[in-house]
């Protein structure tokens, strides 16, 4: 049977996938860890404060999804566009913060400044590896491709990603608004990204989240 995958386009989405999964890893990581920090025991007592895979993965958001969205919906897998992708919600009770509503905030956009720091580490160590051995240069710009469309996912007003929470918080939906959407919100932006006015939209907001990180590494590989 001939799926199409030649074995460079195979290695493309391979590799795509894996630095995926370690980057949605990290970002509940950086959720567990900054609701600990601030003073909530949950995600430690439910084993979510380690940078151990298995506790954060999601079956359909890690693994169905993702590599669905990667091997059967991209044009070319060597120029992936789009993913909708997530590791296990980070369970928080915000009555443990001293501050609960900016503590629940600042938890759940914590997978946004880890994806910034995760850009950022990978243009800059990227840029100065690529002096050393060219091939890295695939590995930085594959990174800053993940964090960039995971931080665009990230501030669209859709729950129950960050920027539907702040619509929340901001009183724009109401608590029984934000759950009824948020048990479809998955399946609406699946179908949503194959219009394609909206994957053009989603794209030109990637490419300029994009830009300043690839001047950088750019700038650093000279």
């Amino acid at each position: 049977m001939d799926l199409g995958f030649t074995p460079e386009s195979l290695r493309a989405g391979l590799i795509f996938y894996f630095l995926l999964f370690a980057v949605l890893v990290l970002r509940a990581y950086a959720q567990a860890w900054l609701a600990d920090r601030l003073g909530d025991p949950t995600p430690r007592s439910d084993g979510r404060v380690t940078l151990y895979p298995p506790p954060h993965v999601d079956l359909l958001g890690t693994v169905v999804l993702p590599l669905i969205c990667i091997f059967y919906l991209q044009p070319r897998l060597t120029s992936i566009g789009f993913f909708l992708a997530w590791a296990k919600p980070v369970p928080t009770n915000p009555s443990y913060f001293k501050h609960p509503r900016q503590g629940e905030l600042f938890t759940q956009f914590a997978g946004f400044g880890m994806c910034v720091v995760i850009a950022l580490l990978a243009a800059v160590v990227g840029g100065l590896a690529y002096r050393l051995d060219h091939r890295t240069i695939e590995i930085s710009a594959t990174l800053i491709q993940i964090a960039a469309m995971l931080i665009v996912l990230d501030l669209l007003p859709i729950p129950p990603l960050p920027g539907g929470m702040l619509l929340r918080h901001w009183g724009v939906l109401s608590e029984e608004a934000y759950f009824n959407i948020s048990r479809w919100s998955g399946i609406v932006l699946l179908i949503a990204f194959q219009l394609p006015p909206v994957r053009y939209a989603i794209s030109m907001a990637v490419a300029l989240i994009v830009s300043p990180f690839y001047f950088l590494l750019q700038a650093l590989a000279r």
